[in-house]
C-alpha cells in the first residue's frame, strides 16, 4: 500500500507543477488537495511513510523532490533544506517556489506537514 501511495504522491506532484506551469489555478487547487491527501496516507504508515517521502527528495524529477522536500520538512529540515536549497538555484518557478519554502521556513511560518 506504502508504494502505491508514494507513487500516486510523485504523480500529483508532477500534475501540480505542470498545472503550475500552465497557469491553471484550479487543477494546481486539485492536485494540491490530492497530495495532502496521500500525505495523510503515507504518515498513517507510521515511520516507513515518513522515511519513503523522505527518500523521494532525491527523486530525478525536480518537482517530486520539491514537493517531498515540503511535505517532509518537519520530519528532516536539513535534508529538505538541502533539496529546496539546490532547486532554488535553479531558477525558473519551481526554484521560485523551493526559495518561497526555504523563506517560510527560515521565518518560522511553516504549516506543512
Amino acid at each position: 500500500m506504502l508504494q502505491i501511495l508514494i507513487k500516486r504522491f510523485a504523480v500529483a506532484a508532477k500534475a501540480h507543477h505542470a498545472a503550475m506551469e500552465e497557469m491553471d489555478v484550479e487543477k494546481a487547487g486539485r492536485q494540491a488537495v490530492v497530495i495532502a491527501r496521500l500525505f495523510e496516507g503515507i504518515v498513517r504508515e507510521g515511520e516507513a511513510g515518513r522515511e519513503a517521502l523522505l527518500a523521494m527528495t532525491d527523486n530525478d524529477d525536480p518537482a517530486v523532490a520539491g514537493m517531498a522536500a515540503v511535505y517532509s520538512m518537519r520530519h528532516s529540515p536539513e535534508r529538505c533544506c538541502r533539496t529546496l536549497r539546490r532547486l532554488a538555484a535553479e531558477g525558473g518557478l519551481l526554484g521560485f517556489q523551493a526559495a518561497t519554502a526555504l523563506q517560510r521556513w527560515e521565518a518560522d511560518e511553516w504549516e506543512i506537514g
